[in-house]
């Protein structure tokens, strides 16, 4: 899938090896068990879960982030007034986000962003789609069902960072009471 021009053409091409991983009996039997209600096998199921902890956990702890309640992030972000919102956004990508998308990437940028915005949407369990139809703009939609205060929290929140790392970006942040949807030109 190719988010933006000419980007499969800058990454590594993909080799793998093989390991002998020895595991507790009572834990390879739920793996087994996941990977059958999941109909793919163990071996892709243990790849993915060592890539969300390469990708995704490891980096996540060295950037400081984590891990809490939806309802309760929901809730807090539900007493705080739109202005209040938008500042903390503003000052997270200003202050913080920086620093938080090198941890992930050796770079800080839009490309970047999106990858780890792809990755925390995954990790946090929520739907999305992302409209490979349009080839002008990547129109990404994150369904977060947590109303609309929390919708034009996350909204806010990519709007300043995407902002943050490109002065003079194009993105177009729409939120509904169960969804974010997010218009970059490509």
């Amino acid at each position: 899938m190719s988010l933006f021009k000419n980007e499969e053409e800058n990454r590594p091409s993909k080799v793998s090896e093989s390991i002998t991983l020895r595991f507790e009996k009572t834990i390879l039997g739920e793996l087994r068990a996941e990977s059958k209600q999941r109909m793919e096998s163990t071996n892709a199921l243990l790849n993915q879960i060592v890539k969300s902890y390469v990708k995704w956990h490891k980096p996540a702890k060295n950037a400081g982030l984590i891990h809490i309640n939806k309802f309760l992030y929901k809730d807090m972000v539900e007493h705080l007034p739109d202005e209040t919102l938008k500042t903390i956004a503003s000052d997270y990508a200003q202050k913080y986000f920086t620093d938080i998308i090198e941890m992930f990437n050796s770079t800080s940028s839009v490309y970047s962003y999106i990858e780890y915005l792809l990755k925390w949407i995954q990790m946090s369990g929520f739907n999305y789609r992302i409209d490979e139809e349009n080839t002008d703009y990547l129109i990404l939609k994150i369904q977060l069902d947590l109303g609309l205060k929390f919708s034009k929290f996350i909204g806010f929140k990519i709007s300043s960072i995407l902002e943050s790392l490109d002065k003079h970006h194009k993105a177009n942040v729409e939120v509904t009471e169960h969804l974010v949807k997010v218009q970059i030109p490509r």
